[in-house]
């Protein structure tokens, strides 16, 4: 027994606007993975609090504020 097709058609989209896409989600990530390790990172400068600040990711957890570091 046949499908009839779904009334709906969405047409495909234009090569441009997913080459934006791309390069949109692609700096998107690369900001998130720079400013994960800008926040989450040991800070060699900084020794006093290095268990804190040695945790990957603890401003994104919110185990940490970004103004307390």
């Amino acid at each position: 027994m046949a499908v009839p097709p779904h009334p709906i058609r969405i047409p495909p989209a234009r090569p441009l606007y997913r080459f934006f896409a791309t390069g949109l989600s692609a700096s998107m990530w690369f900001f998130l993975m720079y400013r994960a390790k800008k926040d989450g990172m040991l800070n060699t400068l900084d020794q006093t609090n290095c268990i804190l600040t040695g945790l990957i990711g603890a401003v994104l957890m919110g185990w940490k504020h970004p103004w307390d570091h």
